[in-house]
Order: structure tokens, then sequence, then C-alpha cells
């Protein structure tokens, strides 16, 4: 086996260790003097080669044992590394399914004509918002811009096309209501004849943060 080859079969070894541990677990060490502190930093370091300190905003660092030489350090640094990019991976992309879904659940809830290219674009308004509330502030300096960047638009024609939307909602719940149907959901607001769309954005918005606060909630119990 060449040197390659052992390095990169360590550096699996090391990862797969890694994977197997038990995720989300936590221990608290109490200890009363600098020796205490040092023995049980010294046994950490024989057990797993590296541990992390979290500081007082959140940031974690990894302290890695460099006595057994550095080709051990290096994979040990290198497989953690892995280790955390593929756990960040992962949650990114858990997180834009959640977002996905959330963005879904509320905007069905009405009768939105969803063959219109207003909501598509309103479906990506939502989630670009879900991932920074900020560009709520102002819509049309902040939000349009980038929305109109993806879709080849201008700022004014993402806005045109979401009015568009919302004025035909207006009219499918009035004309509901006038039928005497049952309305389960509605956007439209007691006495109003249309949608604003600044103020219908981040009616929306709120609802979708809600959703996913609550998603949240029921996914740790």
């Amino acid at each position: 086996m060449t040197r390659d080859q052992s390095i990169r079969s360590d550096m699996k070894s090391e990862l797969t260790e890694q994977r197997n541990r038990p995720k989300d677990e936590f221990g608290f060490y109490l200890v009363a003097s600098n020796r205490e502190l040092l023995n049980h930093v010294e046994k950490l370091m024989n057990r797993q080669g590296l541990f992390g300190v979290m500081d007082s905003s959140g940031r974690v660092h990894y302290l890695v044992d460099g006595r057994k030489g550095s080709p051990y350090a290096a994979r040990k640094v290198l497989a953690t590394a892995e280790n955390l990019i593929a756990e960040q991976t992962l949650h990114e992309h858990h997180h834009q399914a959640e977002v996905h879904l959330a963005v879904d659940n509320v905007l069905e809830r009405y009768a939105f004509n969803f063959h219109l290219r207003g909501y598509r674009l309103l479906q990506e308004m939502m989630r670009v918002i879900a991932g920074d509330v900020s560009l709520l502030n102002p819509i049309s300096k902040r939000l349009y811009p980038i929305i109109a960047e993806k879709y080849k638009m201008t700022p004014y024609q993402v806005e045109r096309n979401v009015r568009y939307l919302f004025d035909d909602l207006a009219m499918r719940e009035m004309q509901t209501l006038e039928d005497g149907e049952y309305l389960p959901f509605r956007l439209l607001r007691e006495r109003d004849v249309s949608l604003p769309v600044a103020r219908t954005i981040v009616r929306l918005a709120e609802m979708v943060a809600d959703h996913l606060v609550r998603s949240e909630m029921f996914g740790k119990h």
C-alpha cells in the first residue's frame, strides 16, 4: 500500500468513526482545579484526538492533539472538516425543503390562479424572504430587484405580475362570497375590494415564518 493510499484509508476510518458517534449528546464536567482541568483535557485528547470549545458567540474552536505527529493531526482535522461540511450541507438541504413546504402550505390555502406567472414569482419571494426577512424593507428596492434578476425581468414587471395575481385572487374571493359559497381562508379583509401588494406580501411572509416556527417546535417533540 502506498503512502497516499494509507492516508486516504486512515481518513476514511476517522470519518466513519466520527459519523457513527451518537448525535445530540451533551456532557457537562465540573472541574475545580487546574490539575483536574488538564487531566480531563488529556483524557479527551487521548480518546478523541481533538475536542471543541465553544466561545461566548457560539462558535466552536477545535483543539487538535499534535503529540502523535502531524499526519495524525492532519487526518483528524480533515476528517472533522469533512464531517462538518457534510452535516452543514444536509442541514441546508433540510431547511430548504422545510421552506418550500411551508410556502406551498400557506399559498395553497387561498384560491390563487397558479397558472399565472405572478404565482411563481410570489412563491420565490416567500422562499427568499424566509432566508432574509430584511428584504421586506423596502420591498420595491430590495426584494423586487432580486426576483427580477433571477427571472430576467424588471422590478416593475415583477410588481405588475404579482399585483395582477392579487387582483385576480380578490375577484375570486369576492365572487365566491357573493355566490354564498364557503371560503375557509381568504386574504381579502372585510370591506376591502383589493389586496395592496406590499402589505399582502408581508402578511404572507409572516404566515410562512409562523409555519416554519411551528414545524420546528413540532419536530423537536
